[in-house]
């Protein structure tokens, strides 16, 4: 049964939600966005004001629309600075941290080269420590409205604990306790996989999300997968869904390393497509942004490096197609622009293994650009707090039937996509 403080709790969470949805509001609009009377949203806003998520300010004028006499228009909207979220990612050979504020928008972002394959893990920990610490330090006074941190690993991932951190060489590291006991100021620390970190940020939105499946890949020295159906993550039955990059594709891949010879992460992660192309007869010594300004002039080893990797891509998707049905493909990752000088040729591989009448998803590359999966990060925190904690509610004794088995958290309805700038 319902309790005033249950009931309290969501509206609070109904009126964050069509504030995030909707911009500035009068208190009558949301009155009828909500659908309760004046008097009850009054007391929502107040609540708001006081826990200094919502602020009150007067209507902006319009351009070419003459100000009406009288008391100026007072709309309600979220404070900015009300609740600040900060995702880091480590990488193989980089370290980034994004912070994203209460309306969804990027105010923090850095990111260091740092070899964190060849370092110990605990050096590697405390180096984002030290990131962390120094970028909360920069936010002076806002410093404690930071909610709490996310960090994104290219590994299996379980109850803060780096299960198997291949690419990185970690395996059964304690990395959300380790990092808490050097962060300067005590914060919620989750650990959560790059690619489904990647993801949400891809495909995140506050509100009413449409019923798709989405299938991210995140492409960078290995390949990891997220898989999100209707804004939220599949994790299946243990949390490791959306592996793509171990998917077997026979022989031994184009690189030693730490990959598994043979799968797909082998054929098309960075290693892979660097050491490609010097063997088409590319510089001995190349790095990534190289090879992309290669193949953009048309140069012929680069060309052919990026029809094999096409073709590598494409027989993994027609793996994760058949089995996952998406209606989109969003590849991500530095080596993701690859997928724009060979679409044609991918699809057409793609295509040509079809049964008639098979549908054929759009295939897109992300535009999150470098500092997505951190950028995701912080999203995944954005979206717990807009979402309804069924633990809160059970303790204010109104539990609510789960609406998704793959989340511990429901999802409210409503909102718009977060916005990054420039």
């Amino acid at each position: 049964m319902a309790t005033p403080q249950s009931i309290r709790y969501l509206n609070k969470l109904h009126a964050l939600n069509a504030l995030f949805r909707g911009g500035g509001m009068s208190r009558a609009e949301l009155a009828r966005s909500l659908r309760l009377n004046r008097a009850s949203v009054g007391y929502i806003v107040q609540d708001l004001l006081a826990d200094g998520l919502a602020r009150e300010q007067a209507t902006p004028e319009r351009p070419g629309v003459k100000a009406r006499a009288g008391r100026p228009g007072i709309v309600v909207t979220l404070d900015p600075d009300g609740a600040l979220f900060v995702g880091a990612e480590i990488g193989v050979d980089h370290i980034t941290v994004v912070g994203v504020d209460l309306e969804g928008s990027e105010f923090l972002h850095r990111s260091v080269e740092y070899p964190t394959s060849s370092r110990p893990s605990a050096i590697g920990i405390h180096r984002l420590a030290g990131l962390l610490n120094s970028a909360a330090r920069s936010l002076g006074d806002r410093r404690g409205r930071i909610q709490g941190v996310c960090v994104a690993v290219p590994a299996l991932v379980r109850q803060g604990r780096v299960v198997n951190g291949l690419m990185l060489g970690w395996r059964d590291v304690p990395l959300q306790q380790l990092l808490e006991g050097e962060l300067e100021r005590r914060l919620p620390v989750l650990v959560e996989n790059d690619a489904n970190a990647f993801a949400i940020g891809v495909t995140y939105r506050a509100a009413s999300t449409p019923p798709d499946t989405v299938v991210c890949l995140d492409i960078e020295n290995g390949v990891g997968g997220g898989i999100v159906i209707g804004g939220e993550l599949f994790r299946g039955a243990t949390g490791f869904a959306g592996e793509f990059g171990q998917l077997p594709l026979g022989g031994v891949g184009f690189c030693e390393g730490r990959h598994r010879p043979g799968h797909l992460e082998s054929y098309i992660g960075k290693d892979s497509v660097l050491a490609r192309y010097r063997t088409h007869g590319g510089p001995a010594t190349c790095d990534l942004p190289k090879f992309l300004s290669d193949l953009k002039r048309a140069d012929p080893a680069a060309l052919r490096t990026a029809r094999d990797w096409g073709d590598r891509l494409a027989q993994g998707l027609i793996h994760i197609v058949h089995v996952v049905n998406p209606a989109r493909i969003v590849l991500g990752g530095s080596v993701a622009p690859i997928y724009l000088q060979v679409a044609d040729r991918v699809q057409a591989a793609m295509r040509k293994e079809f049964l008639e009448g098979f549908p054929m998803p759009a295939i897109e590359v992300s535009p999150l650009g470098a500092g997505g999966t951190a950028w995701g990060a912080a999203c995944l925190l954005h979206q717990r707090m807009f979402s309804v904690d069924e633990r809160r509610v059970h303790a204010l004794g109104a539990p609510l039937r789960r609406r998704s088995t793959n989340s511990k958290r429901g999802r409210l309805e409503g909102g718009r996509p977060p916005r990054r700038p420039g």
